[in-house]
């Protein structure tokens, strides 16, 4: 694709389009207008045409008529992303209707624009479809760049550390898993009577880059700022200049939240609240110290246990963190781009904006929705359809999942899934004394007493309006 001018002397991008509908006067029309805008134009009559051509050549943008006779627009979208997943594609209607707008959407229609449609308005959502097609062409080519220098800094790191010693004192064990910034191992700590610790070191074909290198270093530091028993603590940080940097926590043992999901499924109503309360009493000091987590997901929340404790919630992985009202942080995390995990997304998060502290409360809700349900809130079979469905539907009721769980219970998770913000939970500690009535053990930063039902029912359900007063002179008067 290339780039001219367009009017007030901004970038247009121009790229070779495919143009399907069944009307030849149709095409004819359309092809005019995109050809004046200086786009390349191929046409189809049909869509079995269309998936013949897009299987052929090779074009960046697909335009098609959602009704036509042999296959209808929706079905080639869903054909065209099969063969080309990076392929926009931009639907028209003459009859729009609800149906095959939502399925346009899970399929991943860039856009969907009902006839009649003026040349100006039609120009303008090619020149988007084209944009969003260069973007996804540049995002495809860097995650392939970045996984290739992640497999090659695993197998470097793999091979070349187990045994060695890092910061002279740190001897490098088993790797325990890998992840987008870096390898966990186990380790000891030579220097202090073998002291079980883990070593989460940085993969050394991304240790040159000064943003990545900045975020590994603001992940120590925010942790090991925040220090709750229920955050895993760190215990070191360095950056050797002929070593990895390297973050030292201590060593746990036992399973994630998601493998737990893995084996178990579903967990009682009980469970599941003492989890709650450990994980909203980890973000209470988070937030408290102006952290928002951003990515809490079951492979983030992990589960140890000591005497008496069973299921002790130790919140890992700040690294896509956001530390509030610091512009340094803004530049590493500007609003606008999607960060965290979709599923587990709030929604002001899916559509890209920024995140407070409710943002993780919206994740809580999701991850208690799952330990009952067996899945999570929203499920769909691509991208697109999940951050759709965040946004625009409503999760199945628990209750009617387990019918046997307390309504009370399944309103507590239904407030902290809100779409709004403000109809969610404000807090870590209002989530928290919600759940205190069927969290079994409390939260281990102290027992808080229970709430009353009656005094829970009216932090979950608002107060109805009151009604306006009759007018009592008015009413006399008549």
């Amino acid at each position: 694709m290339a780039a001219a001018d367009a009017k007030a002397g901004a970038p247009a991008v121009h790229g070779r389009v495919l143009f399907v509908d069944d009307s030849p006067d149709v095409r004819k029309s359309f092809r005019r207008a995109l050809v004046q805008a200086g786009h390349s134009v191929k046409e189809a009559a049909n869509g079995l045409e269309a998936t013949e051509l897009v299987a052929k050549e090779q074009f960046d943008l697909v335009v098609s008529d959602v009704h036509m006779p042999d296959m209808n627009g929706v079905e080639l979208l869903r054909r065209v992303h099969e063969s080309d997943p990076d392929l926009p594609v931009v639907l028209l209607s003459g009859d729009p209707d609800l149906e095959s707008a939502m399925r346009a959407v899970e399929y991943g229609a860039v856009e969907y624009l009902a006839k009649p449609i003026d040349i100006p308005k039609f120009r303008a959502s090619v020149a988007r479809g084209l944009e969003v097609r260069r973007k996804r062409v540049e995002a495809r080519e860097a995650v392939a760049g970045r996984s290739r220098r992640r497999l090659k800094a695993e197998s470097t790191d793999t091979s070349d550390l187990e045994g060695s010693l890092l910061g002279g004192r740190y001897r490098v064990g088993a790797l325990l898993g890998s992840g987008g910034m870096g390898s966990v191992y186990e380790g000891t700590r030579e220097d202090l009577a073998g002291m079980p610790v883990a070593i989460k070191v940085l993969h050394a074909g991304i240790g040159g880059d000064v943003d990545v290198l900045r975020r590994f270093k603001r992940e120590a530091h925010l942790v090991a700022a925040i220090d709750h028993p229920n955050i895993v603590r760190v215990l070191d940080f360095q950056m050797p200049s002929d070593e990895p940097a390297f973050i030292v926590m201590e060593r746990l043992h036992g399973r994630s939240l998601g493998d737990a999901l893995r084996q178990e499924r579903r967990f009682s109503l009980e469970e599941a609240a003492w989890i709650a309360v450990q994980v909203l009493a980890a973000l209470e000091a988070a937030h408290g110290a102006n952290v928002v987590h951003r990515d809490l997901k079951p492979d983030n929340v992990f589960l140890t246990s000591m005497p008496g404790v069973v299921d002790l919630v130790k919140l890992l992985d700040f690294g896509v963190a956001k530390l509030t009202g610091t512009p340094w942080d803004e530049r590493l995390t500007q609003t606008g781009m999607v960060m965290g995990t979709p599923a587990y997304m709030a929604p002001e998060q899916a559509r890209g904006e920024s995140a407070d502290a409710r943002s993780d409360l919206y994740a809580v809700g999701c991850l208690m929705f799952e330990l009952l349900a067996g899945r999570p809130p929203f499920v769909a079979n691509n991208y697109n359809a999940v951050m759709f469905q965040i946004n625009q539907g409503a999760p199945t009721p628990l209750l009617e999942l387990r019918p046997e769980l307390d309504a009370l219970f399944a309103e507590v998770v239904a407030k902290a899934l809100s779409k709004d913000v403000n109809l969610r939970f404000q807090s870590a500690r209002g989530f928290a004394d919600a759940l205190m009535p069927w969290a079994p053990q409390g939260p281990v930063s102290g027992q808080r007493p229970a709430v009353a039902p009656e005094a829970l029912a009216k932090t979950i359900r608002p107060p109805a309006p009151a009604r306006p007063r009759a007018n009592r002179r008015r009413k006399a008067s008549r």
